[in-house]
């Protein structure tokens, strides 16, 4: 008895060893480590028809992912969010998946109704050998695909922002500040540009080395500026990016011509409404 007993535990002893080796060895070649965090995070286009955003950011301990799909042509937006977690290598789990639908009445309204259509979803996020995220929606049982983007702004697309944001363009500097515009941008980025607007030129009757701070919008030609949105992204609940689109009317209730330029404008939600935080990168310059 004491022999078997003694051969017992010489076995559990060596399958320690031994398995403590193992976890060495895949310690050392990187075998069953989590994936890093760049293998997840960012923005990805579902890769069939693009029609359908994930961005994935680091949240505690886990990931918050958003996806969206807008559908061209209807005035609704699909959302899913859900907190995934690591699990076994390579792949992030979620078992708090909500799904909602945005209805709008025009695809430019500001207003919506949001209407759950579940709050118990479950799932897995993984990549694939060809570095792609595969979305498994154990919910609905669907599979979907997506490639990285490169884009140089990570955010999921806000169509409800693009009213606001025409709205924002009116205040934007052409020739000159509007004192209006202090209600629709950020307290500092107002002060700088009234500073920088104020500010004498270099020479008299030269603007020299700041004209491109008096006319930001249409330059020296007499032309008024149409503004139309490209997009909008909503890089976090308070911040958004958008990419208006600038066009020239040279007379009063004319046709825009010309060919578009394209500018940016960075957004910040404050007291409920969201305004300008800076306008093509030029905060730093001012």
């Amino acid at each position: 008895m004491y022999i078997c007993a003694a051969k017992r535990i010489h076995r559990i002893v060596s399958y320690q060893r031994y398995s403590i080796l193992i976890a060495f060895i895949l310690l050392f070649t990187g075998c069953g480590q989590r994936p890093a965090g760049e293998d997840f995070q960012g923005r990805w286009a579902e890769k069939s028809a693009e029609r359908i955003a994930a961005v994935i950011s680091p949240s505690g301990d886990g990931y918050s992912v958003h996806v969206g799909w807008l559908e061209p042509g209807l005035a609704q937006y699909e959302v899913w969010e859900m907190t995934a977690v690591p699990s076994r290598p390579g792949k992030l789990v979620y078992r708090d998946g909500t799904h909602s639908l945005l209805s709008f009445e025009r695809q430019d309204d500001t207003e919506y109704t949001e209407e759950k259509e579940y709050t118990d979803g479950a799932g897995y996020f993984s990549i694939n050998k060809d570095g792609e995220l595969v979305w498994t929606d154990r919910k609905d049982g669907s599979k979907t695909v997506f490639f990285r983007t490169d884009s140089v702004v990570n955010g999921i697309e806000a169509p409800e922002l693009f009213p606001r944001v025409l709205q924002l363009c009116n205040y934007i500097p052409d020739h000159q500040l509007l004192p209006e515009a202090a209600d629709y941008l950020t307290d500092d980025f107002y002060k700088a540009l009234d500073k920088a607007f104020s500010a004498p030129p270099a020479e008299e009757g030269f603007i020299d080395d700041n004209e491109w701070l008096y006319y930001l919008v249409t330059g020296n030609g007499g032309s008024l500026p149409y503004y139309s949105v490209e997009s909008v992204l909503r890089t976090d609940p308070a911040h958004a990016v958008a990419t208006i689109s600038v066009r020239d009317i040279w007379e009063e209730g004319g046709e825009p011509s010309g060919e578009p330029h394209l500018h940016r404008l960075d957004l910040v939600l404050q007291d409920g409404h969201w305004l300008v935080s800076d306008f093509d990168d030029v905060k730093k310059d001012l």
